[in-house]
């Protein structure tokens, strides 16, 4: 099956605005960001899937639309979450082969077949 483009995906998460907000909280508060964080994410999260659900709604038989959205919104939110991490939580002043890393989606989350609600299947791929 081919890969399903998503229309629209700002509607779904603008994960630059949001990067946005992560980065002011993150500069304003510190180490007691992280909480703060966690909540913008999750209320990003909440926002998408409601767009989502709507887009069924709208299109019933939009089923793979739907499913390929869902990848696409965890997609973000892993990567705003790696990127705080890294940014924040965890820089690495000079970084070593030792700090490389690779976040791959697998199962249906990495086909971009992603049921709501869905757990998350994802691995890390380090150097040896």
């Amino acid at each position: 099956m081919p890969v399903t483009t998503v229309a629209n995906q700002r509607a779904i998460i603008d994960r630059r605005a949001l990067d946005a907000s992560i980065c002011a909280l993150a500069e304003e508060r510190g180490d007691k960001a992280r909480m703060d964080v966690v909540g913008l994410l999750r209320d990003a999260l909440a926002d998408g899937r409601a767009e989502i659900a709507s887009r069924l709604v709208a299109n019933p038989a939009g089923g793979h639309e739907c499913a390929a959205a869902q990848s696409f919104l965890i997609d973000q939110i892993v990567r705003l979450i790696h990127d705080y991490v890294v940014r924040y939580q965890y820089p690495v002043a000079n970084q070593s082969m030792g700090e490389h890393f690779c976040i791959a989606a697998v199962g249906g989350y990495g086909r971009g077949e992603m049921a709501p609600h869905s757990d998350v299947d994802i691995a890390f791929l380090t150097p040896m």
